[in-house]
């Protein structure tokens, strides 16, 4: 026993300490720049086998060479060797979210925190063409201070249990995933659909198209299309542009037909408040009206649409001592273009949110702190103020570590 659990420390350093594929890129790409091509085309082979974000990038650069250099060997260099392959590999995230929540008309905001584990096992095939992923997820939320979180709306606990599969290669991207959702009493599932295609390359940026598609069983369902920018680079400025158009549909409330139905039960309740009087006056020889139900009332959901505009920057930089700074900003101005009344195709909605993140990577891990900001304003018809919250933020403080092995 001593033993087995001493190989299990041994195998656990050995994985923290290993190189990772930014790290084997790095290397490559300073062969590169001191002319050793030999050298860099080795390092490339070897990043290429580790598994990591830049597999894809990394393959092109690999082929380049091989073509620049005459060589079309299926075999030359090690190439299919490093390039087919199984990798499994364990990725992870600890976190502690510190949460504060605000929204019109609120004196004070509610405060909560969420700490979480994330656990996800994924197995890599990686052949000359093509990189298939297949993963698992576990995700287990804990929310802090709930009872004083009504508008949140959240459980103590959430688990959320995952399958996803990726496909890259040939200047795309196919991410199709599926979430089960336990929210306490609560059952839920996620469908998501990512496809991006590049169109055009120089250097290290990448011009494409973006489709996506979420829905959830119990909520809203969205597509997008997305004009999209990357920039790539093992350090320097990083960069991923999207723009492009939304469609979400989500359910909403039909407060005119519970307006009517109370307009309704009121006439009945009078009319059967006089039929009472009439039979008491009369000595009981009028017949009574039957008394109107609350139970008549109606209470009815029904489906919201809306369109418009998406832009979705999100930039860092990489320092050479593995720390790194993002900034992200997310933006939509959503148009109702369907619901339950003509007044609720007058509303129209802005969602915003920005953050920044400071991030470090040793080894393995990787440490992160940054602060996250969520808006939501709606610019309601004279029907609609006072039913809906006309806007809200949410601030999302943020610790954890993030680990690959």
């Amino acid at each position: 026993m001593l033993r087995l659990f001493f190989l299990m420390v041994v195998m656990l350093v050995t994985a923290l300490f290993a190189e990772t594929q930014e790290e084997a890129y790095y290397r490559a790409m300073k062969f590169e720049e001191s002319g050793d091509i030999p050298a860099a085309i080795q390092a490339f082979e070897e990043a290429a086998a580790l598994p990591g974000e830049y597999t894809e990038e990394i393959q092109e650069i690999i082929r380049e060479y091989k073509a620049a250099l005459g060589d079309t060997s299926s075999d030359s260099a090690g190439l299919d060797n490093a390039e087919s392959s199984w990798k499994f590999h364990v990725a992870g995230e600890l976190g502690l979210y510190g949460l504060h929540y605000k929204e019109t008309g609120m004196d004070e905001g509610e405060k909560g925190g969420d700490l979480f584990l994330n656990v996800n096992p994924y197995l890599d095939y990686v052949s000359r063409k093509w990189s298939h992923t297949f993963a698992a997820s576990v995700q287990a939320d804990y929310f802090l201070n709930n009872d004083n979180m009504p508008l949140l709306d959240t459980n103590d606990w959430n688990l959320v249990l995952g399958l996803e599969y990726t496909l890259i290669g040939r200047g795309m991207l196919l991410d199709v995933g599926y979430d089960f959702n336990i929210e306490g009493e609560e059952l839920s599932s996620d469908f998501l659909l990512w496809f991006e295609k590049d169109w055009y390359r120089f250097e290290k940026q990448r011009i494409g198209t973006v489709a996506w598609a979420f829905y959830r069983t119990s909520g809203p369902m969205s597509f997008a299309f997305y004009a999209s920018w990357h920039r790539t680079a093992a350090e320097g400025l990083n960069g991923t542009v999207y723009l492009g158009a939304k469609f979400e549909a989500d359910s909403a409330f039909d407060y005119k037909a519970l307006d009517q139905s109370l307009k309704e039960y009121g006439q009945a309740y009078e009319e059967y408040y006089q039929s009472k009087e009439i039979y008491e006056w009369s000595g009981g020889t009028t017949e009574l009206l039957e008394e109107p139900s609350l139970e008549s009332l109606v209470f009815r959901q029904t489906l919201g649409s809306w369109l418009g505009p998406v832009f979705r920057p999100r930039i860092s930089y990489k320092f050479k001592n593995r720390i790194a700074v993002e900034a992200n900003v997310s933006l939509f101005y959503g148009f109702a273009v369907d619901g339950p009344d003509e007044e609720y195709k007058k509303i129209k909605r802005f969602d915003g949110s920005y953050g920044v993140t400071v991030s470090w990577q040793y080894w393995k891990m990787n440490f992160y702190l940054g602060l996250d900001r969520k808006y939501k304003r709606y610019n309601l018809p004279r029907y609609y103020q006072g039913k809906y919250t006309e806007s809200y933020m949410r601030t999302q403080l943020k610790l954890g570590a993030k680990w690959d092995i």
